[in-house]
């Protein structure tokens, strides 16, 4: 009987020591959450207002012709998937693999970024690109430039017909969908609208040459911003389940022990009592 009041008790001590762990993570992803929500809903509010900017110009730039406004010719396509680096973040990683398993084909090429998505598909059967995947983080400038800057002249060579993004939508702290968002060709609302048309300057065509980058980046910014909220999210409500399982277990291994070493200590005086009698 003692015997077992020790091993409870070391598993008492073990599960301890995860709801340390696991609630230490949890207060650390909750306060990273909030940091990285409150620059999404900025970016939001900013993107927002630059795509009605270019909404604007291609409703009253009739004359205008672009080649990020049209799919460029051949099969190809080019597909930047958004997964993590670091682990235990519930679903997060299983639901954006789901959506890419089936949007990528087989003559299709990716760029992978963050590796658990690297480790998921290193023997895929798609093409995967290098340069990118090791650097990723979204504090890292020069990587977000740098990939701007290579969607955007193998989409203008016609290397691919369609350039897609693969990220977690934000719904609220519970809810995150993954999405296959298509960055290249853009698409604007080209219906005429009511009113005068602006004035454009320096011209209509300088105007589309320089938002036109400028608008892909900010988008490619920010499916990089949703995705690190939604891992933050994933990542705090993992925890917290965790943290919450962990405290039922030992809520229930208190209770074990306590009736083992009750029945220990009454086993004891049951053993003194007989051998008294004995005596």
């Amino acid at each position: 009987m003692s015997q077992n009041v020790i091993k409870i008790k070391s598993r008492i001590k073990s599960v301890s020591g995860a709801y340390k762990v696991t609630s230490a993570m949890k207060l650390v992803s909750t306060v990273k959450l909030k940091q990285w929500r409150n620059k999404m809903l900025a970016n939001k509010e900013y993107t927002n207002q630059l795509s009605e900017v270019v909404d604007l110009l291609f409703a009253f730039s009739k004359k205008v012709n672009s080649i990020f406004l049209s799919p460029q010719k051949g099969n190809k396509k080019l597909y930047i998937v958004i997964s993590s680096t670091l682990g235990l973040c519930g679903s997060y990683n299983n639901n954006i693999f789901k959506v890419s398993d089936s949007k990528i084909k087989e003559e299709d090429d990716a760029i992978i970024l963050g590796e658990k998505g690297i480790a998921h598909y290193e023997n895929g059967e798609f093409k995967i690109l290098e340069g990118f995947s090791h650097k990723y983080s979204i504090e890292n400038r020069h990587l977000i430039n740098k990939l701007t800057h290579f969607v955007i002249n193998e989409y203008q060579k016609g290397t691919y017909s369609e350039i897609h993004i693969i990220y977690s939508e934000y719904k609220n702290s519970l809810v995150f969908l993954a999405k296959d968002f298509t960055l290249l060709p853009l698409s604007f609302d080209k219906e005429e609208k009511l009113g005068y048309p602006p004035i454009f300057e320096p011209s209509e065509e300088e105007l589309v040459n320089t938002l036109i980058p400028f608008y892909i980046k900010t988008a490619l910014f920010s499916k990089l911003l949703e995705s690190e909220v939604c891992e933050q999210g994933a990542r705090s409500n993992a925890m917290e389940n965790a943290t919450n399982n962990a405290k039922d277990l030992l809520d229930e291994l208190k209770i074990e022990f306590n009736k083992a070493r009750q029945a220990a200590i009454t086993q004891e005086i049951t053993e003194i009592v007989a051998a008294s009698k004995a005596i």
